[in-house]
């Protein structure tokens, strides 16, 4: 496989810092990163942001409307039967 380019690296960004890239294509996105300072920065920049957003956007829902959410799916259960 061809060495990436920062380019290259740039689109797989998300897949990298995911781990969801197929081991031939990690194993370039890791010597890429490792030789290009600007991609390894933007990495090191990137990688903590899925995370973070999951905690951020993490909600939960109010007691009372969890309540009515669970009486309307029951209602909707039992006249399903």
């Amino acid at each position: 496989m061809d060495p990436l380019t920062c380019e290259d690296f740039a689109t797989l960004l998300g897949d990298y810092v995911e781990d969801l890239l197929p081991s031939e294509r990690r194993v370039a996105a890791d010597e890429h990163a490792r030789t290009c300072k600007p991609c390894r920065e933007l990495f090191e920049q990137y990688r903590g942001t899925p995370a973070l957003v999951r905690r951020v956007t993490r909600v939960e829902m109010p007691l009372g409307a969890q309540a009515r959410l669970r009486r309307l799916l029951s209602r909707i259960w039992r006249s399903r039967s």
